[in-house]
């Protein structure tokens, strides 16, 4: 059944925020989109030249029209101007729900411009506060909102310098009657070392951007990514699994700690070798934080910051997407979770040069339904990127594994070090004649075969490379050749070769996995202090210049 949305908002003659942003949100995220119009703006991207407000008693006209007729699953109110309209949007909301209707109410109480223009009147904030709080499923304030919305109950808040204060004043708007609440934190970015100290003072115990998965690595063996209890809300997200399923949405790794959990986004930034190739806008040394709270239980969403000038509408699209989702049926926490991967998704693709101010979300480019998004020049490897995001344990496991461990450490037995420099060789050789035979693949067009064939070419040069390292180590060129295939390398080539021959698709699933892992140990131990290794030469092969040129090309 499709899902009917309806926005409660502001027009913005600029196209970016209210109505315009809300409609398009709508409508990508597969929601059939109404609209009751609040108030009239004359603005562009550098501010609010003028507003208009129609009659309170329009919007009652227009919201019963349209309730009437046609099935309301979920509402989003944003821009009220005014205390009157606020009041008349109130009194539609509880008339609708004494009708027995269900769906989700979304309460963005929108105070102030992104360019800083004042969008509602203080007695107003007074009416949002005292009659629409109550009846709202969800709020969505960001700092300067819940500041004010705070003051205007009789709170003295100041603004919060510091997620402890930050979770109290989450607690102090759910104390005027919302259920829940979703504090965006979009404007308060937070270094990487000083949010991971403020998580470790919250009991969560966090690493953030691309040592994020180095707390695995140990010379012990481990078959999973340590965490804390996997115990979490019993009502925000239901259950254990519910929190997993969020965490794996939005491509992130989830911790909790008694009534606190936190979901960490994870992107581009935190994979090392994937930062190499992309002109990325997600910076893994600044974060923002989103806290979703009820009574009983609060999720952080730690989210690397989007670098970009164009936020215009950011809040009315989050909270547009949020009721979207929910007007589909989910979960208010799915609804947030989804809300916020549209939000990230958008904001790297944003429109910074619309005009001379801050510009708008590009909302249409999600419109198409993708499992995998577009790639572009700030996510260059888009399918990469959500495997490895949605698998970060075991991401992590491989790419941190007790072997590379000790070989960064200098603690490798020489033996086993030896051995593994044997069965690469044999391994290298079939490496090269499969990126050879994608060359060779019917299917490919005239950039894929030289593209291809240059992969094969640099795998022929690392195995020379190869040679000369095993030489230092003692073994001659004559004994690598006599080496006995091992049970393990046997299995692993003939599967890599069974695979290139059922087409090209198998062929680069089959081996882009092993490039990529080993460009990440690489660039991992050459991020440390390494030098006094005596496995260094190997460490610089991998994290140097030719072998990311090769696998850029594949993944690229």
């Amino acid at each position: 059944m499709l899902p009917h949305a309806l926005t409660i908002a502001g027009s913005d003659s600029g196209g970016g925020a209210g109505i315009q942003a809300d409609l398009k949100t709508f409508l990508a995220l597969g929601a059939y989109g109404m609209s009751v119009i609040t108030a009239l703006t004359a603005q562009n991207t550098r501010g609010v030249a003028a507003i208009h407000t129609p009659p309170a008693s329009f919007v009652t006209e227009q919201f019963e029209s349209i309730s009437s007729d046609i099935r309301i699953d979920g509402i989003k109110i944003g821009m009220l101007a005014n205390a009157q309209v606020a009041r008349a949007t109130a009194d539609v909301i509880q008339k609708w729900r004494a009708s027995g209707a269900q769906g989700t109410v979304i309460l963005d109480p929108v105070m102030v411009s992104t360019s800083g223009s004042l969008l509602l009147e203080h007695d107003a904030i007074e009416t949002v506060v005292r009659e629409l709080l109550p009846i709202c499923s969800l709020v969505t304030p960001n700092l300067a909102e819940a500041v004010q919305i705070s003051r205007h109950a009789g709170s003295h808040a100041e603004k919060p310098t510091s997620l402890s204060c930050i979770l109290r004043l989450a607690q102090t708007i759910l104390g005027l009657g919302p259920p829940a609440i979703l504090l965006k934190g979009g404007h308060n970015m937070l270094p990487r070392d000083d949010l991971e100290k403020q998580l470790e003072e919250l009991g969560l115990h966090v690493k953030l951007g691309v040592s994020s998965g180095d707390a695995v690595a140990t010379d012990e063996p481990h078959s999973c990514v340590s965490r804390e209890s996997d115990a979490t809300s019993e009502h925000l997200c239901k259950s254990p699994c519910a929190l997993e399923k969020i965490s794996k949405m939005l491509g992130g790794s989830h911790y909790t700690h008694g009534p606190l959990s936190a979901v960490v986004v994870h992107g581009p930034g935190d994979i090392r070798v994937l930062s190499k190739y992309a002109d990325s806008v997600f910076d893994s040394d600044r974060y923002t934080v989103d806290v979703f709270a009820d009574a009983q239980s609060t999720v952080l969403f730690v989210k690397p910051m989007v670098r970009t000038s164009a936020t215009h509408g950011t809040g009315c699209t989050l909270s547009a997407a949020i009721c979207a989702y929910a007007a589909r049926g989910l979960p208010l926490g799915e609804a947030v979770a989804g809300g916020i991967q549209y939000l990230q998704e958008t904001l790297a693709s944003s429109i910074e040069n619309l005009g001379s101010g801050s510009g708008p979300l590009d909302h249409g480019a999600h419109a198409v339904q993708r499992a995998v998004p577009a790639r572009s020049p700030r996510v260059p490897a888009p399918l990469s990127t959500l495997l490895i995001s949605r698998s970060w344990d075991k991401w992590c496991t491989y790419t941190r594994h007790p072997f590379t461990a000790r070989m960064g450490r200098g603690t490798l037995s020489p033996h086993a070090f030896v051995w593994y420099l044997r069965q690469d060789y044999i391994y290298l050789r079939h490496y090269a004649r499969i990126w050879a035979k994608a060359a060779s693949d019917p299917s490919c067009q005239l950039q894929d075969i030289g593209r291809y064939a240059q992969v094969s070419q640099l795998a022929v040069k690392e195995t020379e490379m190869h040679i000369a390292l095993c030489a230092e180590w003692g073994v001659s060129r004559e004994e690598l050749e006599a080496t006995t295939e091992s049970r393990a390398t046997r299995v692993y080539t003939r599967s890599m070769l069974d695979n290139a021959a059922e087409g090209l698709l198998p062929l680069l699933v089959a081996v882009a996995s092993c490039a990529l892992g080993y460009a990440e140990v690489g660039l991992w131990l050459a991020s440390t202090d390494y030098k006094a290794s005596p496995y260094r030469k190997w460490i610089d092969e991998y994290s140097g210049r030719d072998f990311l040129e090769s696998v850029k090309l594949i993944i690229v």
